[in-house]
């Protein structure tokens, strides 16, 4: 019989993997708002789950492949569809050819990023540094991409979407994620926001989130980014 303790986190993650498939849907259906806003509560629930779990001291080895796979869904494989119908429905020349190979990509990419992350890693309740972008930071730079143009179009009626900074988006993410370059967990990369002011910071990013989250998902991936290559030249000398 399944202890108490191992419910809360596990269905939240079972709400994790249904956002992600409300987001598939809606791609399908040609709303890309809602696909996009599911994927982004999918990463509340892949946080609180961790959270939950921790709390609860419920960790367990079910429930980090079960986390997995629900990962693989929202952040893998609706990012990818999302790509798949943004893509299909535009109307540059010959970008159709390429739909299913970039989308497939970044799918591909996902699902190898979180089988390394179960090989190396036991269900346990400390927070390491990650081997690669993890899963739901790529599919935030899609994700936050999307809604920073479309909301901008809707505000001042300017189209910034560019095809091709998309498709680059995209593809790196993917090789982001099977890469080695080491990413810190967020806490450790806004260290720098002092801890008074952490809820007034998080309540101006949710107001903002339209916005802020395009701006901090890149912070994030080029902090690291840059901090890999100063390091790795560090070492060479």
């Amino acid at each position: 019989m399944v202890e108490r303790k191992y419910i809360a986190p596990n269905a939240i993650t079972a709400a994790n993997m249904f956002l992600g498939y409300l987001s598939i849907t809606a791609s399908i259906a040609g709303d890309f708002s809602k696909a996009i806003w599911f994927i982004i509560l999918a990463m509340v629930c892949d946080g609180l789950d961790g959270k939950t779990a921790r709390k609860l001291d419920a960790f367990s080895e079910f429930g980090k492949e079960f986390d997995s796979f629900c990962d693989a869904i929202s952040f893998g494989l609706a990012p990818a569809i999302l790509v798949y119908s943004v893509l299909g429905k535009s109307n540059m020349p010959n970008v159709h050819s390429f739909v299913i190979p970039i989308s497939f990509i970044y799918a591909l990419c996902g699902v190898m990023r979180l089988v390394k992350f179960n090989i190396v890693t036991t269900a346990s309740s400390e927070k390491d540094d990650f081997s690669g972008m993890p899963i739901p930071s790529g599919a935030s730079v899609i994700c936050s991409y999307l809604l920073f143009v479309y909301s901008v179009e809707n505000t001042l009626g300017v189209d910034l979407f560019s095809v091709e900074f998309f498709v680059g988006l995209t593809l790196l993410s993917g090789i982001l994620m099977v890469s080695t370059v080491p990413f810190k967990t967020p806490d450790k990369v806004f260290a720098f926001v002092p801890k008074k002011l952490i809820i007034p910071f998080l309540l101006i990013l949710i107001v903002t989130l339209k916005y802020s989250m395009f701006i901090v998902t890149s912070y994030y991936v080029l902090v690291n980014i840059f901090t890999f290559f100063i390091e790795r030249s560090k070492e060479e000398k």
